[in-house]
């Protein structure tokens, strides 16, 4: 990895692709030789501190790379072995697909050679090997007793039965073993996947004469491009990739599980800092809490309490953070596995399947770690446990489409887009989508808005038909006459969060299966039907002839109402299915005319206007032999039907459209 001068030597023609992306990381305890054996494999001294020279032990970070003999090329990352270091040491192994363990045969297991292991294996490691180092100080007898120490140690996890490899980086003896061991190593080292939307944690960051800003990190995901605007979270700077390093060597465009150094144009080194994320712009949201599956060290000091405070590491970053756990425990024994919900006082951009250690700032002890499983946790509630767990044990699979359908159904009827699908699923756009259909096939999710690939539960499409039946079911008990109700009505009663489309499918939806009538502006259950009875139909003779008898001052509800002796509500439904029936119409809300008086008024109207042009409010009084009390409804009416249109006090014909 080129983190030294000359990193971003002049781009190389024909540069052959890498046959595999593998990332080699360095542990072990202080002064076991980690350095050392790097710079004996490479002849690269990753100790570039003048600091670290004077003091002969690793401080920060170092990096470069290994060809092995095969043509593979590892990347390296080696990290200091001081107990005061082991923050860098977490950032260090962040992106690490295989480990050395190194222990040197003259002292055998240390504090921090199974700190460092336990580090390791939280971060999700799945192979590696160990370096029994400083051979040439040690008779067979003591390098036996290393041996079984070590064998002891790695007994139970990852490292069980990978190969131990006795070294001198002094003599170079067993050197050609290692890099056998390492060769085999990383041929059986999971590949990172190279879709997905890019993400790197920044482990470094300077400044080059004559290139400008740089910083570097493990590729976690995607691709990164020349010439591309990438995004530095959480700052929010967005500055354009100028140059990008992979092996001491300019590229084109770097992958998944590379190291990498990116040339930044347009931006200071003093405006990013270490632990910081570079990003394609726009994907990720800020998180402050998380669910994850959480294991407690079996060597912690002691039980964690609930709600303790600590130091939360995750990639590159560390945060003061508390964990919260979802089982009812005061604390978690050591060696225990659970449920927990972490909140950070800082924000973070995590994925599902993200690894995090956890350890007391106090102390500097490291306390567990673990995977998580919700990016963006709500707070926890205790009467909401039953329904997570189950979704928190599916999603310790990582697959595809226990992601996808968790995250829809975390968001309910709200839905998700293919677009935050992808970036809180960390999946490649034809594998999510690929996914998505899969599921809509199964029945689990609905496509609801093809136009912006959006989805939701089909669990969750069931409860919003149930909830449109019931609303519509009710209009009907209480509007009886009405042949079905407003579509918005209906959208008003619904919660504002379900996006409108998804009601129109639903709607949709319901109609195909025969459950509902759409008509026009309204929507009824297929089995309602207006049917008056007797005393209805008696009731409307009465309202009739109430209204043809006043002619163009007709009664208002009130008025009717005494009159009939109907009961308001009754009366208000029986007039509005009079109007949905064109026997009346609604002029006001109180204000019904019969349809015969209401047209004629109106051919008067038009007569009068396309012989004087005009007409204001007391001509208009004239014309219709009314009061004020009906003048003023009656002329809002023609307006509102678009036959005349006011001009300050006068209406005049309102002009027709060809």
């Amino acid at each position: 990895m080129g983190d030294a001068k000359g990193c971003l030597a002049p781009m190389r023609e024909n540069h052959p692709p890498m046959e595999k992306r593998v990332i080699l990381g360095t542990a072990g305890h202080i002064d076991h030789g980690k350095t050392a054996l790097v710079r004996a494999l490479t002849g690269v001294d990753t100790d570039r501190l003048k600091e670290e020279k004077q003091r002969g032990i690793t401080i920060e970070l170092g990096f470069t790379s290994l060809p092995l003999p095969s043509g593979l090329r590892l990347g390296i990352v080696d990290v200091p072995g001081h107990e005061k270091f082991i923050d860098h040491m977490v950032a260090g192994a962040t992106g690490i697909d295989l480990v050395i363990l190194v222990v040197a045969a003259d002292e055998g297991v240390m504090p921090q050679t199974v700190e460092h292991l336990e580090i390791c294996r939280l971060l999700g490691i799945r192979t590696g090997l160990i370096a029994l180092t400083k051979k040439d100080l040690v008779d067979e007898e003591m390098q036996a007793l290393a041996l079984d120490d070590v064998q002891d140690l790695i007994q139970g996890t990852f490292l069980e039965g990978k190969p131990i490899v006795p070294v001198s980086s002094t003599t170079g003896e067993g050197k050609e073993a290692l890099l056998e061991a390492i060769e085999h190593c990383a041929r059986e080292a999971r590949e990172r996947s190279t879709s997905g939307v890019a993400r790197m944690p920044i482990d470094r960051v300077f400044t080059m004469k004559g290139f400008g800003t740089v910083v570097t990190g493990t590729l976690l995901s995607g691709r990164l491009a020349l010439s591309e605007t990438v995004e530095i979270l959480p700052s929010g700077h967005r500055p354009k990739i100028r140059g990008i390093q992979v092996h001491n060597e300019q590229v084109a465009d770097a992958a998944a599980g590379c190291r990498t150094a990116v040339n930044l144009q347009g931006i200071e080194k003093a405006a990013i800092r270490r632990g910081e994320i570079l990003s394609e712009q726009g994907r990720f949201a800020p998180s402050y809490r998380v669910n994850a599956s959480f294991h407690c060290l079996k060597n912690a000091p002691k039980a964690l309490p609930n709600r303790f405070r600590v130091m939360v590491h995750w990639g590159t970053e560390r945060v003061f953070g508390r964990i919260v756990f979802l089982d009812p425990i005061p604390a978690m024994e050591p060696g225990n596995t659970g449920w927990a919900q972490i909140s950070v006082e800082s924000p973070i951009f995590p994925v599902i399947g993200d690894r995090f250690i956890i350890r007391d700032f106090s102390t500097n002890h490291t306390l567990g770690g673990g995977v998580i499983l919700d990016p963006r946790a709500q707070k926890f509630k205790a009467k909401h446990r039953d329904a997570l767990i189950p979704w928190l044990e599916r999603l310790k699979s990582e697959a595809p489409e226990d992601k996808i359908s968790y995250l829809v159904w975390k968001q309910g009827v709200g839905g998700c887009s293919l677009k935050e699908l992808i970036a809180s699923g960390q999946l490649g756009a034809d594998e999510a989508q690929t996914t998505c259909s899969a599921l809509v096939e199964k029945g689990e999710l609905v496509e609801y808005d093809p136009e912006q690939n959006a989805y939701v539960g089909s669990d969750a499409v069931q409860g919003l038909s149930s909830r449109i039946l019931d609303l519509l079911r009710d209009f009907h008990r209480t509007s009886p006459y009405q042949r079905g109700m407003p579509k918005e009505a209906l959208r008003s009663r619904l919660s504002e969060s379900i996006p409108d489309k998804l009601v129109a499918f639903t709607a949709g939806w319901l109609a195909e299966k025969g459950e509902v009538a759409v008509e026009k502006d309204r929507m009824r259950c297929v089995e309602h039907q207006v049917h008056l009875t007797d005393k209805d139909e008696e009731m409307r003779r009465r309202i009739l002839e109430a209204l043809e008898e006043k002619g163009t001052m007709p009664p208002t509800v009130k008025d009717l109402e005494e009159k009939t002796g109907c009961a308001e509500t009754r009366l208000r439904t029986l007039l509005e299915y009079l109007a949905e029936q064109n026997e009346l119409i609604k002029v006001g809300e109180d204000l019904f005319y019969t349809v015969p008086v209401l047209k004629d008024l109106e051919s008067r109207l038009v007569r009068h206007l396309e012989e004087k042009g005009e007409i204001q409010a007391g001509d208009f009084k004239t014309l219709s032999q009314t009061t004020r009390k009906y003048t003023i409804p009656l002329l809002e009416y023609f307006d509102r039907i678009r036959l005349t249109l006011r001009v300050g006090d006068r209406r005049v014909l309102r002009e027709k459209k060809a």
